[in-house]
């Protein structure tokens, strides 16, 4: 379970005296951003796959986690400096990645990704 993997994730990093900071999901929104044009889009939680402003088609998930991941230095807000400077090489490998699991017919639950009937 999530919250299973959480004290895990803890405890880990205790264990190695690493920083660990759980993000407010109430202030930072990771889901609803589009670093396209620097505004918070609502969608629908049943959207797996959308579109950002500028055309680029994205799982909602791993979009999720690139924001995330490009949280800012004050730990509450995404720098969109990091979302310009990490997504073209980031969103190459998820392409990579979605390709892969569409040629190996692999399912992954409610991700959006479906194949192509051959």
């Amino acid at each position: 379970s999530p919250a299973e993997l959480m004290i895990i994730l803890q405890r880990k990093c205790n264990q190695y005296e690493l920083f660990y900071y759980e993000v407010d999901k109430w202030e930072y929104r990771a889901s609803q951003y589009d670093h396209t044009c620097n505004k918070y889009i609502k969608k629908a939680l049943s959207q797996r796959m959308y579109e950002l402003t500028d055309g680029t088609r994205v799982q909602r998930d791993w979009y999720s986690s690139f924001l995330m991941y490009c949280i800012g230095t004050d730990l509450q807000n995404i720098s969109r400096y990091k979302c310009k400077r990490y997504f073209d090489e980031l969103y190459a490998k998820y392409l990579e990645l979605e390709q892969y699991i569409i040629n190996n017919k692999i399912t992954v639950m409610n991700s959006g990704i479906k194949f192509k009937a051959a």
